[in-house]
């Protein structure tokens, strides 16, 4: 089944996918509604560095029109619209909009929206943003999303638009690479007392049953990027377990 721009459309997702989508959608509005007041706190060092390398990716313009999906309390959106652009910030939870429309207010950003949508349905007239980007949002996608959305979001953009991903980027301990991730993080993690061993054993569950943590590696996502119609396809390691993945609208 293709997701290549011209081929044959595929069939309707089934019902048992479809009830996978919801239930996604639902602890996700769950999860980060609840964390709204908390998230931009939390945050460690390695995150910021991801998401300051995504924006240095983007090399915004002064004009643009982006999109930043599952924008959180907009620490990507905010940052694009101080460099001129005008941002369509999109998260499944009202209370991480709300957020980051406050903020934007608060420092005269009138060129930033917000959209309160799960991903997976987002609606974006075809052809009329230069920049779709997403910051440790992605992987919490089922993967037959994932490409739906790397599908839709060429859609959206005009010819020589980009789309950029910056996320966990790493598969399920089959490599040596993934190993050392997984390994790294661990011990991170268990530096930090009680805890962190509380959060080792969490994270290992949603890592292993795929609940919430469904990451994949970066040249998954460039063959998910490259089924879509992107070309120039580009990924750069910023920290031991996230990559910043790059791909442009072909433009003739």
């Amino acid at each position: 089944m293709s997701n290549v721009p011209g081929e044959s459309t595929p069939a309707s997702p089934s019902w048992g996918k479809k009830q996978s989508t919801r239930l996604s959608i639902a602890t996700q509005r769950r999860t980060w509604t609840r964390r709204a007041d908390t998230w931009d706190r939390h945050n460690d060092v390695g995150m910021t560095k991801v998401a300051a390398k995504a924006i240095e990716v983007a090399d915004v313009k002064p004009g643009m029109v982006c999109v930043d999906l599952g924008c959180g309390g907009g620490r990507l959106a905010l940052e694009l619209a101080r460099r001129g652009a005008s941002v369509i910030g999109v998260d499944v939870s009202a209370a991480m909009v709300d957020r980051m429309i406050a903020q934007a207010k608060s420092e005269g950003l009138d060129q930033v929206s917000g959209v309160v949508s799960p991903i997976e349905h987002l609606k974006i007239d075809p052809s009329s943003v230069d920049l779709v980007i997403s910051n440790y949002a992605l992987h919490h996608l089922l993967d037959a999303d994932k490409a739906k959305v790397v599908t839709a979001a060429f859609g959206w953009l005009r010819p020589g638009g980009v789309l950029i991903n910056s996320d966990m980027m790493l598969g399920r301990g089959a490599t040596t690479e993934d190993r050392q991730v997984i390994a790294s993080k661990i011990k991170v993690m268990a530096k930090k007392g009680i805890p962190g061993y509380w959060r080792i054993l969490k994270n290992a569950g949603r890592y292993i049953f795929r609940l919430r943590e469904r990451p994949i590696t970066p040249d998954a996502w460039m063959r998910l990027y490259g089924a879509a119609g992107f070309v120039e396809l580009a990924s750069v390691n910023v920290v031991a377990e996230a990559n910043v993945v790059k791909g442009v609208k072909p433009r003739g």
